[in-house]
């Protein structure tokens, strides 16, 4: 379940920034008189400055801001003990902060900030939204009617022989045409990890590969050799000896939890997006965005 964390009433005035008048150089919109610029903007992006900012990242900020005056005006607070150690275990990689200096100690209020920050938008979306959510025996059996074929497992299973490059692929497909055996050839050929067990590869389904090999082994033929291919892993040349086997129907009671997270899934992203929807609604009047610059010619 998802609880309200705790965090000092004073901390959130730093969340909210400065307050400012619309028009101000370098404001991209006001919430209820708090600033958002565009340097705060740049960084959402990972952009550099003067990089033209998209409404959606101007709404992207608005939406984060109104869900953090939310949880101000709900009184819900995270505990400075959290965001310190969540803050600790991201200063240890942070490169500007192990430099030291007028830098660091900038970037370390700001990363606290975030991570506050992150913290306040988590707890309130889960008392409001998640929290909320019920999904019932009567829902998941409901679903497990209508999709249990599409719950079931259907493994892949095929061989094949990874070459570094072309010349060499083309080089293993010569040798398969004279008649010499695949997984023979994948043992001592192969450099990928399954050459040493002939080649046989063993996955879900076709979407755990990349797509050009799923691509490739979906049109290929019981018997027929394929390829080559190339992925980032090399040159892929590939053989499937046998039918894939048939989709199984699990019972209910093995893919439950399943079905419960896949319709919580589901419903909590609709319930967030009514529940934001109702966010606008209600700031909508105290909402303000600077103008588009209309570009030139």
């Amino acid at each position: 379940m998802h609880r309200p964390l705790t965090l000092s009433l004073a901390a959130l005035f730093i969340l909210a920034g400065c307050g400012g008048e619309e028009g101000d150089e370098g404001v991209i919109a006001t919430v209820q008189g708090e600033r958002i610029t565009q340097e705060e903007a740049w960084e959402l992006m990972g952009a550099d400055p003067g990089t033209p900012i998209p409404e959606e990242v101007v709404d992207r900020l608005i939406t984060r801001r109104l869900v953090l005056r939310e949880a101000l005006d709900l009184g819900i607070i995270v505990p400075d003990e959290k965001v310190e150690r969540i803050y600790q275990a991201l200063a240890a990689n942070d490169e500007v902060i192990l430099a030291g200096g007028p830098a660091a100690r900038m970037r370390e209020q700001k990363l606290r900030d975030k991570v506050r920050e992150d913290l306040l938008y988590e707890a309130v979306v889960g008392q409001e939204v998640l929290d909320r959510i019920q999904i019932t025996e009567a829902q998941i059996a409901a679903y497990y009617q209508e999709h249990a074929a599409e719950l079931g497992d259907r493994p892949l299973r095929f061989h094949q022989i990874v070459a570094a490059d072309l010349e060499s692929a083309d080089g293993v497909l010569a040798r398969l045409e004279a008649g010499e055996d695949f997984e023979e050839l994948a043992r001592s050929l192969s450099i990928a990890p399954e050459g040493p067990a002939g080649g046989l590869v063993e996955v879900p389904g076709t979407e755990d590969l990349p797509g050009a090999l799923a691509e490739a082994l979906e049109g290929l033929k019981v018997g027929e050799i394929g390829g080559p291919v190339q992925t980032d892993y090399g040159f892929h040349i590939l053989l499937i000896r046998e039918e894939p086997e048939e989709e199984s129907v699990p019972p209910l009671a093995l893919v439950r939890d399943r079905i419960h997270d896949i319709l919580f899934e589901e419903k909590s992203a609709a319930e967030r997006e009514k529940w934001l929807s109702g966010l606008w609604a209600k700031a909508e009047e105290t909402i303000w965005r600077a103008p588009r610059e209309e570009p030139e010619g």
